[in-house]
């Protein structure tokens, strides 16, 4: 690179060296014929050259700035090459492979133990904040309120799969890291559009409406549960403590899952989507599993028609997708094609069973969930199918959430030890509430017997 640049520079000292000489001739014709004034056409030839002049001069600054740069670039480089080479001398190349977590399901130290011990045992106590330390950088997440008593990464990797499994709704629709503060979450809604109309004639009043907004209020709430159990259990048991933090694990995503669904927004719960103010509605009163999928395309498309947006998710009980793969059409056909079927006839496709999106109609996703009440109706014998759209469901939780073990000395006159598992998390449908339709009615009396 700076053998080119240097190149350029001598080419653009040759290319100033012709335009120095056009004027030293100019001048030299001057000179000689005892004249102070140019002739017009000598003007222009000295205009010329003195401009062509100015211009390479000014390209050999650029030239020579670049030249110099890269020339002190060099020797940066170089010198840094001689330092780590003289470096390399000095100390011995030292390679880290791998080190061992301080907790782990195979390992001889039990964090549990540790964690009552550490105040009266110091090398639990430095395990424990050896453990934070390894916390922190797997995590990425603040667990301040609890010092050093951070629940090991194996906890996590063994028992999440539990959480999961409670909340198949919740991991289908958009899932976002919780705000670190706050109790309120305030989403900006547009509540009247501006206009735009044709020009009824020209020099008119074009057409002119006032954009308005207003604000979805999201609370954050929490969810918490807790264990008391005898220090004999966590010293001498094998695997209580991981048993019972991983059982309020499950309960916590339980839960959350359910409120999500059908919470009234009482008593510290989500605005469950069963119960979003102005979410659209389809009646099923038919017995048939035909009348129910023309149900389910008659919600498709108020979601469509009004949203301006296809919808990409539909939520049922186990026991509604069980019945729907069990109905058939007038000649015995099965309307879903299980896996492994060879139907003719079927409006849909997937598993009978399962927690995840266990098949399609319509080709949206069908995710079935527990959680669906099915005590809803008159007589309160119904469940309810959610049509939605996932990009418009917003699940707001900390990350990492559950998390949380509190060992509380309050109880140790009498040698127990509080768990305490909690997670702070909001959700909401109300951002775009026309992006769901609940499908409701008598029809949801039809279940398998």
């Amino acid at each position: 690179m700076i053998e080119q640049l240097r190149a350029l520079i001598t080419e653009a000292l040759d290319e100033r060296e012709g335009a120095e000489a056009k004027v030293a001739a100019i001048l030299e014709t001057l000179e000689s014929e005892g004249r102070t004034d140019l002739t017009p056409e000598e003007t222009l030839e000295f205009d010329a050259a003195r401009a062509e002049l100015r211009s390479i001069d000014e390209r050999l600054e650029a030239l020579k700035a670049q030249e110099a740069d890269m020339s002190e670039l060099n020797e940066r480089n170089e010198a840094a090459a001689e330092l780590r080479t003289d470096l390399a001398k000095a100390v011995p190349h030292v390679a880290v492979v791998s080190e061992a977590r301080t907790y782990r399901p195979d390992g001889e130290h039990n964090f549990f133990a540790d964690a009552i011990a550490a105040k009266r045992d110091a090398a639990a106590a430095e395990r424990i904040e050896r453990n934070r330390r390894e916390a922190q950088i797997d995590y990425r997440s603040t667990t301040g309120a609890f010092g050093g008593l951070v629940v090991p990464q194996y906890l996590t990797e063994l028992f999440a799969p539990n959480l999961e499994s409670g909340r198949p709704f919740l991991s289908a629709v958009t899932n976002i890291g919780l705000p670190e503060a706050g109790m309120n979450i305030t989403i900006p809604r547009g509540s009247t559009s501006t206009t735009v109309a044709a020009q009824a004639t020209e020099n008119t009043a074009v057409s002119n409406t006032t954009f308005a907004e207003s604000d979805l209020v999201v609370p954050v709430r929490t969810f918490a549960g807790q264990q008391v159990v005898s220090r004999q259990a966590v010293e001498r048991g094998t695997g209580i403590a991981e048993i019972l933090l991983a059982d309020l694990f499950s309960e916590y995503a339980t839960k959350t899952n359910v409120s999500a669904i059908s919470g009234d927004g009482t008593a510290g719960g989500h605005w469950g989507i069963l119960n979003t103010t102005s979410v659209q509605t389809a009646a099923w009163t038919g017995t048939t599993g035909a009348s129910l999928v023309s149900s389910i395309h008659n919600g498709i498309g108020k979601v469509n028609g009004a949203r301006y947006a296809a919808a990409d998710l539909i939520v049922m009980h186990p026991r509604r997708w069980a019945w729907l793969c069990a109905a058939s059409d007038g000649n015995q056909r099965p309307l879903v094609e299980v896996v492994g079927g060879t139907g003719q006839n079927v409006v849909g496709a997937g598993s009978a069973a399962g927690y995840a999106a266990v098949g399609s109609i319509a080709g949206i996703p069908v995710v079935i969930d527990a959680g669906v009440p099915t005590n809803l109706g008159a007589s309160t014998d119904e469940d309810r199918i959610i049509i939605t759209r996932r990009q418009d469901v917003l699940h707001m939780e900390d990350a990492g959430a559950p998390v949380g073990l509190e060992l509380e000395e309050v109880l140790a006159d009498q040698l127990s030890v509080r768990m305490v598992a909690y997670g702070f998390s909001a959700f909401t449908a109300g951002r775009y509430p026309v992006a769901t339709c609940v499908l409701q009615g008598t029809g949801f009396k039809q279940v398998l017997s």
